[in-house]
């Protein structure tokens, strides 16, 4: 039994299915009904450029539809580098007339594990939100394994939330599937009992050294910048770590601060004999420890994240005994830091 019979056995108002051309204007509708104009991505907006994303495989829609052709539910998979075939999720929205019919979880188990087999992905990231467990529980449902904590990296008119208890909103970060391989992991001496926690119990074969604690003499940094101007976010990925690397990452950041960047996120290779130092500049500069993902364009990843005021912490609200040890870590890193900076 497929996907939609499944959808339509359960509810027999809606069939969850890929997405069509026809579907675009509905999704269109969807996202404005939802969030207003708050949604950060224009593309689900625009109609013409969403079929366009979808041709090109770098957005992967799915759709939850009734029998008249009107759209009331979205998911999707977004190619993370054009190197690579892995994907986030991301992207979920439901008619709010349609809430409460089971015509998510669903549609999300649709868009991890069939579209994953159709358009043979290699992994999907995740990044369930940390204001309430609903959707970190669902994610659990899917082999979701959590490995980082991105603290504050949504504001809350993004989400439509009107509640003034949550300023930001924190996300888990982590893995629903994963094809296995291998890799050398230089590990910061820093962290090696919070990456030796995020790599338990993984199906990946990893051979970890311990990095030295010093930059290259010679050599250029290398990386490229992200800002998300609506969500004030600035996300930096580090290809090479120069000899350069302070005033590189400080070029960066005081450009994205001059587009209005409150969270900032830097991505540095796990493969790269000169993490240990770059770790370190970073610590000086108010970074703190953000997580790791094993699905970076040149191999794992350690995210490192700076956050301009003190988080929400009690607001952020983590399901699994794995969350929890994950936002302690998260958290007891951030104090240090913010104790010496």
């Amino acid at each position: 039994m497929n996907e939609t019979q499944v959808s339509d056995t359960i509810r027999g108002k809606v069939e969850i299915d890929f997405f069509r051309i026809e579907d675009a204007p509905g999704i269109a509708r969807l996202f404005r009904e939802v969030y207003g104009e708050g949604y950060p991505i224009r593309t689900y907006y625009l109609p013409d450029q969403l079929i366009k994303e979808n041709t090109a495989g770098r957005i992967i829609s799915c759709v939850a539809r009734t029998p008249a052709g009107e759209v009331v539910g979205h998911n999707a998979l977004v190619l993370m580098d054009p190197a690579t075939h892995y994907y986030e999720n991301a992207a979920g929205a439901v008619l709010p007339s349609f809430r409460g019919q089971g015509i998510f979880f669903p549609l999300f188990r649709h868009t991890l594990v069939n579209t994953s087999k159709r358009f043979c992905i290699d992994g999907i990231v995740g990044e369930p939100v940390c204001n309430h467990t609903h959707t970190q529980k669902m994610c659990l449902q899917l082999d979701f394994k959590e490995s980082g904590l991105e603290v504050g990296l949504m504001p809350t008119v993004v989400r439509g939330i009107e509640s003034e208890a949550f300023n930001r909103i924190s996300v888990l970060m982590g893995i629903f599937m994963l094809k296995p391989g291998t890799q050398t992991v230089q590990i910061p001496m820093l962290y090696r009992d919070e990456l030796k926690y995020l790599y338990a119990d993984s199906n990946m074969e990893r051979t970890f050294v311990f990095s030295g604690s010093k930059l290259p003499t010679e050599g250029n940094s290398q990386g490229s910048m992200r800002i998300f101007e609506l969500a004030q976010v600035s996300r930096i990925t580090i290809d090479r770590i120069g000899s350069d690397f302070k005033p590189f990452i400080s070029r960066l950041e005081s450009e994205s601060r001059e587009k209005g960047s409150v969270i900032f996120q830097t991505w540095l290779p796990l493969a790269s004999p000169f993490i240990s130092a770059a770790t370190d500049i970073l610590r000086g500069c108010g970074y703190f420890l953000g997580g790791m993902l094993p699905c970076g364009r040149n191999g794992d990843s350690l995210l490192m994240q700076k956050v301009s005021q003190e988080p929400d912490w009690k607001n952020i609200v983590l399901y699994s005994e794995r969350a929890m040890r994950i936002g302690e870590m998260i958290r007891s890193d951030w104090q240090f830091v913010n104790a010496r900076v």
